[in-house]
């Protein structure tokens, strides 16, 4: 489930001064600071195994375990992951323990020392090479809590996909909030809620190898008190539930249950799952209360010019509510009346398209083919719609056998225009074996090569253009 609002829009006059440090601060760390961790990460796992010092340090390891009165549950899980082979697994969390070297040099005589290498030696250079990284020098480790890394932790990621998804979501909540109720004010709700969010983490996942990275904690508190700022204040969210994608004005607060329900459930069910539902809870909780006390303490603490802007809903916007309230009451017949009596008012548009085909998809509705058809046939698409229309397409590639040719061949033409030609070229190859070869195809036939030699593929662009004067002469002939 997603669900992130559309309301507010950028202002200039309130410029977002702490979001830009924040996301800058947070770019800059991970592609110049923390560029070098996962090289460091697996020198040091390929050093620790190519000296075979796992199989000696195992057995004091469960014995180390043990002594810190870790879990049997975890030990147990432990020893089904080296019965199953799982050693590198294993040779990481050894590593990250950092405590473990300690316990190493303390219980020296209960072990025989491995030959390979200067043992004392390289185990501590690779245990250095471990700590010498961003993840684990400034990670929150469970382990291994320490203060600063309550902060530190919150500028990290593991990924670049982990840092965009992170920084989207900040930007879409952080703005509104910071130009509401000031900048420092925001900054220092969102450290706090980062805080919060590491300390929920730690509590329930104590015993965890793992240094949990990430914004995630103080972004869901910037959530909270998005939802907060704007309390019982109709406004727009974008959703997306299952098959069900669109949009719906309903009060701010309403969304907060729902948003802790989903990450409950997350954590209960995604048990194996790397997300930190947890830290994401803890943010939000910490977030809400902040932005409500803050309230109770202070009335006037928000900038209500900034609020009540858009607020006026258009006649198109209450028409748009008829159909999400109707969505929200899972009344999909009067949805699907809304949406038409919409379309016929305000001319097609291919979101509310797309959602009706997924209302009459989830029914299993006989008029669902005639919907997709229609959003197939839709023009002057942009990039990111038409590699959706491709995606039907090609999920229901039996409706060949329902559009007319020509349908099918504009189509082709206007998925010519995604980075990849091969949709494209299935379509062509299915008219032309069929016996289609009007001048219509010739011409699709031209653009097909054009779009191979701009796309540095000589031999199609070759082959397409002699289809061309191929199908074209034949036209003229016959």
């Amino acid at each position: 489930m997603v669900i992130i609002p559309t309301e507010k829009r950028f202002d200039w006059k309130r410029p977002p001064i702490m979001l830009f440090i924040l996301v800058l601060t947070n770019v800059i760390i991970f592609f110049v600071y923390q560029g070098g961790d996962e090289k460091k990460l697996q020198g040091a796992l390929d050093r620790y195994d190519r000296l075979e010092y796992f199989e000696t340090e195992w057995p004091v390891y469960l014995d180390y375990l043990q002594s810190n009165d870790v879990p049997e549950a975890i030990i147990s899980d432990y020893q089904t992951l080296y019965n199953q082979g799982h050693h590198q697994q294993l040779s990481f969390y050894i590593l990250s323990d950092f405590h473990f070297l300690d316990y190493l040099n303390a219980h020296w005589v209960s072990f025989q020392e491995p030959t390979k290498g200067d043992y004392w030696k390289d185990r501590r250079q690779i245990h250095d090479e471990f700590e010498s990284t961003a993840l684990y020098g400034f990670g929150l480790k469970p382990k291994d809590l320490g203060l600063a890394e309550l902060v530190t932790y919150q500028f990290l990621h593991g990924s670049p996909m982990h840092l965009f998804g992170n920084m989207f979501f900040l930007v879409i909540f952080g703005f509104a909030v910071e130009a509401a109720i000031g900048h420092f004010r925001f900054l220092l709700f969102y450290l706090v809620s980062g805080i919060a969010g590491g300390v929920l983490f730690v509590m329930v996942n104590q015993y965890s190898p793992n240094a949990l990275v990430g914004a995630s904690g103080a972004i869901s508190g910037v959530m909270a008190m998005y939802l907060g700022v704007f309390r019982f204040r109709k406004i727009e969210f974008f959703y997306w539930f299952f098959v069900f994608v669109g949009f719906i004005r309903a009060p701010a607060l309403f969304i907060l249950p729902l948003y802790i329900a989903n990450e409950l459930y997350n954590y209960l069910t995604y048990t194996d799952s790397n997300v930190a539902f947890m830290a994401h809870t803890g943010g939000f909780i910490s977030g809400a209360i902040l932005i409500l006390t803050a309230l109770l303490v202070d009335p006037k603490m928000l900038d209500e010019e900034y609020l009540a802007e858009d607020e006026v809903e258009s006649p198109k916007q209450r028409d748009l509510d008829k159909i999400y309230k109707a969505l929200g009451r899972f009344s999909f017949d009067t949805a699907l009346k809304a949406l038409d009596e919409f379309i016929d008012t305000y001319g097609e548009d291919f979101d509310l398209l797309k959602l009706k085909y997924s209302i009459l998809k989830g029914r299993e509705d006989p008029e669902q083919e005639a919907a997709l058809i229609k959003l197939l046939n839709m023009e002057k698409l942009n990039l990111n719609q038409l590699e959706r229309v491709e995606t039907l397409w090609l999920d229901n590639e039996s409706l060949k056998q329902s559009m007319s040719n020509d349908e099918v061949l504009q189509l082709g033409w206007r998925l010519s225009a995604l980075p990849s030609l091969m949709t494209s070229e299935q379509i062509f190859i299915y008219l032309y074996s069929n016996g289609i070869k009007n001048e219509t195809l010739s011409h699709f036939a031209r653009k097909l090569s054009i779009g191979f030699g701009e796309r540095e593929h000589e031999a199609k662009k070759v082959k397409y253009e002699k289809a061309a004067v191929e199908i074209y002469e034949r036209c003229r002939r016959y």
